[in-house]
């Protein structure tokens, strides 16, 4: 059954966006699961993926290792380690 328009969370993609950008700034290492745990549940799990590819499409962030999803409902699925890309450069160097 759909969500009613009304109830669906409209700024989930913005407010995940943000949180990502600031993690980048800060220079720390995260993952999809990192996301899950400091946001409220995103109004459709594909949407996780969404924002980060989205980040890496505007050079925000770059992968820099794989791992496996300690989120239950990820069925230890794949996922990646992420970092801003000034700090990457960084470690590159």
């Amino acid at each position: 059954m759909a969500t009613p328009i009304a109830l669906e969370d409209h700024s989930w993609t913005q407010d995940a966006t943000d949180l990502i950008e600031r993690w980048a700034t800060e220079g720390r290492r995260f993952n999809a699961d990192d996301l899950r745990r400091a946001m409220r549940p995103a109004p459709n799990p594909n949407m996780v993926g969404s924002v980060f590819r989205t980040a890496a499409r505007r050079r925000l962030i770059e992968k820099v290792s794989g791992n496996t999803s300690t989120t239950k409902s990820r069925n230890g699925g794949h996922q990646y380690t992420w970092v801003g890309i000034r700090e990457a450069l960084k470690v590159a160097a």
